[in-house]
C-alpha cells in the first residue's frame, strides 16, 4: 500500500484540500449571480437568466477544453490555467463590479471553472493507492462541504456589500493557486498523459462510448430535474404555504446526508466498486422516484421525504458516474471523458430553469414533475440496455 501511495501524483489530503478550498471560493460567485444582477445591477430576472445560461454554456466549454488539455498537454498546466482564469475574473469583478463588465467576467470565469473541475476529476483517475471510486466519493464530499462552508461565509461577509463576495472568492482562489504551485508540480513528473491511441476505434471502444454517452444522458436529465428545486419548485413551495426557513432546511438535510453518507460509502468502496452497476441503477431509480413523491405533495413532510430519497439517490449514483466512466473510457482519453461527464451536468443545469418555466406555461407542476421523472427513468432504461449489451460483448 505504501508503494501505491508513493505512486500518487498528488497526496490525497492535498487533492481533497484543494477541492475544498476551490469549492468554498466558487460558492461566492454562481449562487449569487441572480441576486447581484437583479438587486445591485438592476437588471431584469430574464436578463439574469440569460447570463446564467451563458455562464453554464461557457462552463461546458471549459469542461471540454480542460479534458483536451489534460490528455494532450499536461495535467499541471491544465489546472493552473483554469485557476488563473477564475482568479483573474473574480479580481476583475471586484475592481469593476458594474454592468456590462460583470456578465463578461462571469462568462469568461465559466471557462476557467469548467477547466478546474475537469482537471480535479481527471487527477482522481491517475491516483494509484485506491480505486478511482474511492477518490470520487471523497471529492464529492469535499465539493459539497465547500459549498456549505462557503454559504456560511457568504452570510458573514455580505454585511460589507457584494464586492466582499468577489474579493473573498479571489482570496480562496489565490490560496488554491499557491497550493497548486507548491504541491501539484509532480503531476507532470508522472507519466499520466499516455500516447494517443490509433484513430480507428475498435468495436469494443465504440460500444463503450455509447454506453458512457447513455450514462451522461442520465446525468443530464437528473440535473435538469434537480435544478427545479433551486428555481421553479422553490417558487411552487413558497406559493403553497412552505416558509423560506422550511425550504432552506430541505437543503440543510441534503448537505447533512451527503456529509454523513460519503464517508460511509468510501469505507465500503471495495464492496461497492464490484457492484457499481447496481449502485448506479439503484441511485438513479431513487432519484427519479423522489420526483414522483413530489407529484402528490400536500404537506411539508412530503417535501422532506422527497429530498431525503433524492439525496440518497444522489449520494449513490453521482460519484459513481465518474468512476464508471474511468473504468470504461480509453485510458489515453481520461480527461476528455471526465470533461464529458461534467459537460452533461453543466448542460442540464443550464437548461433546467428555462425548460421548467416554458413547460409550466402549458402544464401544472405535477405534470412537470411526472415528465422529469419519466425522462430520468427512460434514460436509465437506455443506460441499462447499452450496459448489458457492452457486458455481453466483453
Amino acid at each position: 500500500m505504501d508503494s501505491k501511495i508513493n505512486q500518487n501524483p498528488v497526496k490525497t489530503p492535498l487533492l481533497l484540500l484543494g477541492s475544498l478550498i476551490y469549492n468554498i471560493g466558487i460558492s461566492f460567485i454562481w449562487p449569487l449571480t441572480t441576486i447581484y444582477m437583479h438587486q445591485y445591477l438592476h437588471q431584469t430576472l430574464t436578463v439574469a437568466a440569460i447570463i446564467l445560461l451563458l455562464y453554464y454554456g461557457t462552463t461546458l466549454l471549459g469542461n471540454e477544453i480542460g479534458g483536451w488539455i489534460f490528455d494532450r498537454i499536461t495535467p499541471f498546466k491544465t489546472i493552473i490555467l483554469g485557476a488563473f482564469i477564475t482568479s483573474f475574473c473574480t479580481l476583475a469583478m471586484f475592481l469593476i463590479p458594474a454592468w456590462p463588465f460583470y456578465p463578461i467576467f462571469l462568462v469568461v470565469y465559466g471557462i476557467g471553472d469548467g477547466i478546474v473541475t475537469t482537471a480535479i476529476n481527471s487527477i482522481a483517475t491517475t491516483m494509484k493507492s485506491h480505486a478511482s471510486s474511492y477518490f470520487f466519493n471523497l471529492l464529492y464530499m469535499t465539493r459539497n462541504l465547500g459549498l456549505v462552508v462557503g454559504s456560511l461565509l457568504v452570510g458573514l461577509v455580505t454585511i460589507y456589500g457584494p464586492r466582499a463576495w468577489f474579493i473573498s472568492a479571489f482570496g480562496f482562489f489565490a490560496v488554491f493557486i499557491f497550493l497548486i504551485l507548491a504541491c501539484f508540480k509532480k503531476l507532470d513528473q508522472h507519466n499520466l498523459v499516455q500516447d494517443i491511441e490509433q484513430k480507428s476505434m475498435t468495436v469494443g471502444v465504440q460500444r463503450s462510448f455509447w454506453v458512457i454517452l447513455s450514462l451522461i444522458c442520465c446525468m443530464f436529465f437528473c440535473w435538469l430535474a434537480y435544478e427545479q428545486w433551486d428555481s421553479n419548485l422553490s417558487v411552487h413551495m413558497l406559493n403553497n404555504g412552505i416558509t423560506t426557513a422550511q425550504y432552506s432546511f430541505c437543503w440543510t438535510l441534503n448537505s447533512a446526508l451527503i456529509a454523513i453518507s460519503q464517508p460511509i460509502l468510501t469505507y465500503f468502496d471495495d464492496f461497492l466498486s464490484k457492484r457499481i452497476n447496481s449502485r448506479l441503477y439503484l441511485g438513479f431509480a431513487l432519484f427519479a422516484s423522489s420526483f414522483l413523491i413530489l407529484i402528490g405533495a400536500n404537506s411539508y413532510w412530503h417535501y422532506l421525504l422527497a429530498m431525503f430519497i433524492l439525496t440518497c439517490g444522489e449520494a449513490l449514483a453521482f460519484p459513481a458516474v465518474s468512476a464508471y466512466v474511468h473504468m470504461h473510457a480509453p485510458k489515453s482519453q481520461a480527461g476528455r471523458y471526465q470533461g464529458l461527464v461534467l459537460a452533461g451536468t453543466s448542460a442540464g443545469r443550464a437548461l433546467a430553469a428555462l425548460f421548467g418555466a416554458v413547460l409550466l406555461n402549458f402544464v401544472k407542476m405535477p405534470t412537470l414533475l411526472l415528465i422529469l421523472a419519466s425522462l430520468i427513468i427512460l434514460a436509465l432504461i437506455n443506460f441499462i440496455i447499452f450496459n448489458n449489451l457492452t457486458k455481453k460483448d466483453a
